[in-house]
């Protein structure tokens, strides 16, 4: 509702992305550590020897890697999730949300897509489509999560169309 909204909403996603993404490869990236060091012959808990921390450091690297490609993908669901619903709302605006003749994909969320249907232009819904596909195309080409996510959410929040 506002660019202080945008702001904080883009932290909680990205927060929120984070906690998943770290759930999802902590668990991975101990295994991975002990398993090398175990081939290694180094027991854990033990130092390790400057021979050796190259492929400890290499391993780090890739799971640092791993993390942030898990951390895009988490904030990647999101946006397509916001993007079949605004396909929903545009569908609504045109009068194709019937059951018969083009189905909602967020049918769970009907009546709060109907309500912003009704409140906002095509224009706006068309132009925040377009600022979702624009901050999926950033996160590939690695801009900071936080800001392509405040940048697309001040859009929304301003409605003003470019």
């Amino acid at each position: 509702r506002s660019v202080g909204d945008a702001v904080e909403v883009a932290g909680r996603v990205v927060a929120a992305a984070t906690d998943d993404a770290k759930a999802l490869t902590a668990e991975r990236d101990d295994a991975e550590r002990s398993s090398l060091l175990r081939t290694l012959g180094i027991a854990e808990g033990a130092a390790v020897p400057p021979a050796v921390r190259s492929q400890l450091s290499a391993l780090e690297d890739d799971q640092k890697r791993r993390a942030t490609r898990s951390l895009r993908d988490g904030i990647d669901r999101v946006l397509t999730d916001l993007q079949s619903m605004f396909r929903d709302v545009v569908m609504l605006q045109f009068g194709r949300g019937g059951r018969a003749d083009g189905d909602l994909i967020n049918r769970e969320l009907e009546p709060e897509l109907r309500a912003l249907a009704s409140a906002w232009t095509v224009e706006r819904s068309l132009v925040v489509l377009d600022r979702i596909a624009e901050t999926r195309r950033n996160l590939e080409q690695n801009v900071a999560p936080t800001l392509a996510l405040e940048s697309m959410l001040v859009t929304v929040a301003s409605g003003r169309i470019p």
